[in-house]
């Protein structure tokens, strides 16, 4: 069986209906939900990132670049959005969740060996913000995983702009990704 697993970037309240609200994220709970299902139904692993800030946001350098505090540890907003709450409440096998202080998560690869049980031949993402989460973490696992197939479901995410998400989606298929 081909070593996969599906990450999921970032679909927290804060996103979709939260401080950075974004109704083209809102629109994809139903899709990144029966993705998330079918890979656990096929046995498959899931990561879901949370991006994950302090009190003090606004005094980090991210803080000072996006200045509105979002996904405080602790805060209604930092939990998983709509039906993919469900996985935080007693999270099941092959299923996990990477809390990442930034944009891309250092700590991604470890956790992606871990549930692969070894290295990954196909890593799929799908999740908010396209131009700024998803690229970020795309790129960090291709770091890591050079020969794994990348791929990044351009339908199951969301940029603030549309603009923004067809210029992330554009670099990822320069850099080599593929994009659905």
């Amino acid at each position: 069986m081909k070593k996969e697993i599906l990450i999921v970037v970032d679909y927290q309240i804060d996103f979709v209906n939260g401080t950075l609200a974004n109704p083209a994220a809102a629109a994809l709970e139903t899709g990144i939900a029966e993705k998330v299902r079918a890979y656990r139904r096929e046995g498959k692993p899931v990561i879901f990132t949370k991006d994950t800030h302090p009190e003090d946001y606004l005094e980090t350098r991210e803080g000072r670049f996006l200045p509105v505090p979002h996904c405080i540890r602790g805060s209604e907003g930092w939990g998983l959005y709509g039906a993919l709450a469900e996985y935080e409440q007693g999270v099941p096998d092959s299923v996990m969740i990477a809390e990442k202080a930034t944009f891309g998560a250092p700590g991604l690869p470890a956790a992606v060996r871990l549930l692969c049980g070894g290295e990954p031949e196909r890593i799929e993402l799908c999740g908010v913000v396209t131009d700024i989460c998803v690229i970020s973490n795309a790129i960090v696992l291709h770091s890591e995983f050079l020969n794994a197939e990348i791929v990044v479901d351009g339908k199951l995410c969301a940029a603030m702009t549309p603009e923004n998400h067809e210029r992330a989606l554009d670099v990822l298929r320069g850099m080599g990704y593929t994009v659905l």
